[in-house]
């Protein structure tokens, strides 16, 4: 998460993937001296690293005692000092990781942070909470019957009798999460599911056009072609709206599957966490209260 100090004050501000550093009320950091502009500088994500671009200044943005041109940028690192009004209002960048969610734990000060979106506790073999990066960018958070809730900055959850303290980046008012696009996307690719004869083996790629990315095989993608059957069978019967065809609930998936819950939730985590590896975001499982099914209809299924 990246996080700006101000030096002489200590007052902290956790940075959103693009804040707007100025005197105007609606800034992510808000500068009170009067020799900073309304919309002074701009410091956001790249994908690999803070940046911070000077907004056409009245007195400059400087980095250590280098001031940047009206208009140009240059790359942080922690510690970097950032001097808006070039000596008016100082800051430093004391957190430089991108903009995501971290959890401390309380009794321990251990420290975890979401990657490729996506976050578990207790731990990725024990999935009992989900935190995730939705498709508009908010982080939710999805306890193991499926049920979601946005999180908040500063707030604290017990997971499995320990108790953890969730920094929570704001959103960004600009499209976009913390990573570099992707070519790919879920809402037009269709997945190619390639199934062995006896479906001991599920291998996954995504395609859209002639651009093509293999997922790979993995034993969750055969809950993911369960879900994808669900879906279709669904649509072919034409009972229910789009929004509501292919849920199952959990119980008649797990069976299905010959596991348990708590197993089945790791089997979901590992759907999603390939997904946003890929670049595909978190949202190939859609989850509400109880049941589950697959984000999208746009699906093959090809033996081998």
């Amino acid at each position: 998460m990246g996080v700006l100090r101000h030096v002489s004050s200590g007052r902290s501000v956790v940075l959103a993937a693009h804040a707007v550093v100025g005197r105007a009320p609606g800034s992510a950091v808000r500068l009170v001296d009067h020799a900073a502009s309304n919309d002074h500088a701009a410091v956001f994500w790249n994908g690999e690293r803070w940046q911070v671009r000077d907004l056409a200044s009245t007195n400059g943005t400087c980095v250590g005692e280098s001031r940047l041109e009206s208009g140009a940028s240059r790359d942080l690192a922690r510690g970097s000092v950032l001097r808006f009004g070039c000596g008016a209002e100082r800051w430093e960048l004391i957190d430089d990781r991108g903009p995501v969610v971290v959890v401390r734990a309380l009794a321990t000060g251990e420290e975890r942070q979401a990657v490729d979106g996506l976050l578990a506790l207790p731990d990725p073999e024990s999935v009992l909470v989900s935190i995730f990066m939705d498709a508009t960018g908010r982080w939710l958070l999805e306890g193991s019957d499926g049920a979601q809730r946005p999180v908040s900055d500063k707030e604290e959850i017990t997971v499995a009798g320990e108790r953890w303290a969730l920094t929570v980046p704001p959103a960004s008012p600009i499209a976009g999460t913390y990573k570099t696009a992707s070519s790919l996307s879920l809402a037009t690719s269709t997945l190619r599911f390639h199934v062995s004869r006896n479906e001991e083996h599920v291998r996954v790629e995504a395609v859209d056009g002639e651009d093509v990315r293999q997922l790979g095989e993995l034993t969750a993608f055969y809950a993911l072609l369960l879900l994808a059957r669900e879906r279709r069978e669904d649509a072919e019967r034409g009972e229910h709206p789009e929004e509501e065809q292919g849920w199952i609930h959990v119980i008649d998936l797990a069976k299905q599957l010959r596991v348990d819950e708590k197993y089945l939730n790791v089997l979901l985590y590992r759907a999603r966490n390939a997904f946003a590896k890929a670049g595909l975001g978190t949202g190939i499982v859609q989850r509400r209260r109880r049941e589950v099914r697959i984000a999208t209809g746009r699906v093959e299924e090809l033996k081998a």
